[in-house]
């Protein structure tokens, strides 16, 4: 990718986590309009701290676990509590800067316009409600790895709790029905106890 990753913080192994991703990490204080090439900042965040509005993401890193959720409601792209593995940052760092990422996003042989709401896999359009959308769009931020259930509760359907319906699963149903019937291989998968994946073929 060839982005630098900005951070405030000096964290341990993140500099080799954040490569293996493709980017190169920069240690220094962000300025009022990070330059063309810094594609998330790292911010160390405490209680009063105002994340500021740019093209860039910007993950909030809070000392104190408690300041996680006050990080996301002052306009983090994401939050996480230090110490941290750095190789969970980087793969969250990389979502973040994939998501903001401007035109198609591309997994394999399927192709998701963000902005004009079009997927298709290896040339065939695939229509889809605006949930089946979110959800697909849900996955192929965080391809490769497993998303549980409680999960796309909270961020597709936006529910706290668990209303004791089959309704993800119905869902991850029918988008999988539309992604992959006809294909020799399937882009989504699921794990008892794990959740569910998309995958490149």
């Amino acid at each position: 990718m060839g982005h630098k990753i900005l951070s405030e913080i000096d964290i341990p192994l993140l500099d080799q986590a954040i490569a293996q991703r493709g980017y190169a990490l920069v240690l220094g204080k962000p300025c009022a309009a990070p330059d063309r090439e810094v594609a998330a900042i790292l911010r160390a965040w405490g209680p009063g701290i105002r994340i500021r509005s740019t093209h860039v993401p910007e993950i909030a890193v809070a000392s104190c676990h408690a300041w996680l959720t006050a990080a996301l409601d002052a306009g983090a792209a994401d939050a996480v509590s230090h110490p941290v593995d750095p190789y969970e940052l980087a793969a969250r760092v990389d979502v973040r800067v994939r998501s903001h990422m401007p035109g198609d996003t591309r997994i394999g042989e399927l192709r998701i316009d963000r902005v004009h709401r079009i997927v298709e896999r290896a040339g065939l359009p695939i229509p889809l409600l605006p949930r089946e959308f979110a959800l697909l769009l849900y996955l192929a931020e965080r391809r490769g790895e497993f998303v549980s259930r409680r999960e796309l509760l909270e961020q597709v359907w936006g529910l706290r709790f668990d209303p004791g319906t089959n309704v993800v699963a119905v869902h991850v149903s029918k988008l999988r029905a539309r992604i992959d019937r006809g294909f020799a291989s399937p882009m989504i998968r699921s794990a008892k106890g794990l959740g569910y994946r998309l995958d490149a073929v």
